[in-house]
């Protein structure tokens, strides 16, 4: 059997560099912070309202799960619609060109069904793998990561994306593995520093949710810096001509 974390080197464009996507990540996040925040800050707004509801209620049993099952499938959609919705400042921002956050929500929630589609997907698929045993949900994870930022650029449907992600993926998972640790290594010590800073009550509700919305857009911003220099690394396509699709 082959091992799908096989590492290959495209010929048609430059290697896939975990550093390289890293430090591209970083630049274009830093640079405009304050918008990355906001496109990610106004799909997850409702969750900050879920949130201090269920941290003043005192309701149990039934009511409380089905408000934390609510809450568990609000912040799934909104996550991904705030991950959709920064894919375009990224590409103009690599490229350096302007972009406002009136295009970058029309353009990502233009997609909103199939990227639901898609992450409801890649997470069952991705669950299942763990739950028979760690390694093929971790493999189905890399597999699947460029799916969503497929399914906003490339205007795919949800099977389509996926398949999409699986070919892009091929012979670089062994770095994206590298890339999707360390981002939720970074995502868990800022969680459980703010944590142990703001223990319960509103100022530890408010901090949890600013880390939350900082680590959803960073992980936008990383997500689609990945699919790019895949695309750059298997089929040469540069930024410009990857942009177009946005005209």
């Amino acid at each position: 059997m082959s091992n799908v974390f096989v590492s290959e080197q495209s010929v048609s464009g430059a290697p896939f560099r975990v550093g390289a996507v890293l430090d591209k990540t970083f630049t274009v996040f830093t640079r405009q912070f304050g918008k990355f925040i906001l496109l990610a800050l106004i799909p997850m707004a409702p969750l900050l309202l879920l949130g201090l509801l269920m941290g003043a209620g005192s309701g149990a049993g039934v009511g409380l799960a089905v408000a934390a099952g609510v809450t568990a499938i609000a912040t799934l959609v909104l996550q991904v619609m705030a991950q959709a919705t920064s894919l375009y400042g990224a590409f103009q921002e690599m490229r350096g060109q302007p972009f406002t956050i009136g295009q970058s929500l029309q353009i990502g929630l233009a997609q909103t069904i199939p990227v639901i589609g898609v992450s409801l997907l890649s997470g069952l698929a991705a669950g299942l793998g763990i739950m028979l045993f760690v390694i093929p949900g971790v493999i189905v994870m890399c597999m699947l990561s460029a799916a969503i930022p497929a399914c906003v650029i490339e205007k795919t449907g949800v099977m389509a994306s996926l398949r999409r992600s699986m070919a892009l993926t091929k012979g670089y998972r062994w770095q994206v593995f590298g890339l999707l640790m360390l981002s939720f290594v970074i995502a868990f010590i800022g969680g459980f520093v703010l944590a142990r800073i703001a223990s319960g009550g509103l100022v530890g509700e408010l901090l949890s949710f600013a880390w939350q919305v900082i680590a959803t857009a960073f992980g936008a911003v990383l997500a689609a810096v990945i699919y790019h220099d895949l695309r750059a690394a298997k089929e040469g396509i540069d930024l410009d001509k990857l942009a177009n699709i946005f005209d």
